[in-house]
């Protein structure tokens, strides 16, 4: 669980560079062939946002934007700070839904990124023009399923990756109470990175019964432990689900319990 003391944390992307410098030199020969997935980042040239896919591949420790405004793929390698186009045709999009940037994929060389004060992003120089690869902002406030979806192509497939247990979901298809599910979460939390998409996956599961699962998006720092909502119930680390059985407050998912959140769930209502 991420803890709200997070005004000195590095976002996910310098947490990534740190991870990767301190990496063997095994880790630059797997990423010849690197296997990559849609990622969410903003992308902008000479500071205008432009429309550009973003894919990371977390073994190799590498980044690919394909954006018709670049003109061609361009490779961020995370290790070595390095930046570089390589060829179109050789970049195999599957039908899984991921990407395979074949070997000697490389163009040419577009020398070495910088990372910006504070962790949150790189840039570099591309024919004259200044790119930058930026996190999305926060998601804040209250949230349903669809703008969930819509804020991360990573929510979305991590959703669609994760299985529930059928006999447990029939268990909470049949509860015959109101409850609400009430999940805080930080955009910016790794821990809620993996974990949230997997409460997504059961909302959509659960849709048309007597549960309902609404999300809420908390900031980094300070704003954490200011938000009221935090205040109210007592937050202090995301994620947290709160479960209401009615009007009243029948328990949380937190920690171990994201494992099979539908679990930790059943588990709360047939206590109460």
């Amino acid at each position: 669980m991420r803890r709200h003391g997070g005004s000195t944390a590095l976002s996910a992307l310098a947490i990534c560079l740190l991870a990767l410098l301190a990496a063997g030199p095994l880790l630059a020969v797997q990423a010849a062939t690197a296997d990559f997935q849609p990622s969410d980042y903003v992308v902008t040239v000479d500071g205008v946002p432009v429309r550009a896919d973003v894919w990371q591949s977390r073994i190799a420790g590498e980044l690919l934007i394909l954006s018709d405004e670049l003109g061609s793929p361009v490779r961020l390698i995370l290790r070595e700070a390095r930046v570089e186009t390589v060829q179109f045709m050789k970049v195999d999009k599957r039908s899984d839904g991921g990407l395979t940037l074949l070997p000697d994929a490389s163009d040419r060389s577009l020398g070495k990124f910088k990372v910006a004060e504070g962790g949150q992003g790189v840039s570099f120089r591309m024919d004259g023009r200044t790119i930058e690869l930026k996190q999305k902002p926060p998601l804040l406030g209250s949230q349903d399923l669809d703008g969930m979806k819509a804020y991360s192509r990573d929510y979305v497939r991590l959703a669609e990756a994760y299985k529930p247990s059928k006999p447990i979901l029939d268990r909470l298809r049949a509860e015959g109470r109101p409850v609400r599910v009430e999940v805080f979460f930080g955009s910016w939390c790794p821990a809620c990175q993996q974990m949230v998409p997997r409460i997504m996956k059961v909302a959509d599961e659960l849709a048309g019964s007597n549960i309902e699962v609404d999300f809420y998006g908390l900031p980094q720092g300070d704003g954490f432990s200011k938000d009221p909502k935090v205040k109210a119930l007592k937050i202090t680390g995301v994620p947290t689900a709160v479960v209401f059985i009615g009007d009243r407050e029948g328990g949380r998912i937190s920690a171990n319990g994201w494992k099979i959140p539908e679990l930790t769930l059943n588990g709360l209502l047939v206590k109460r």
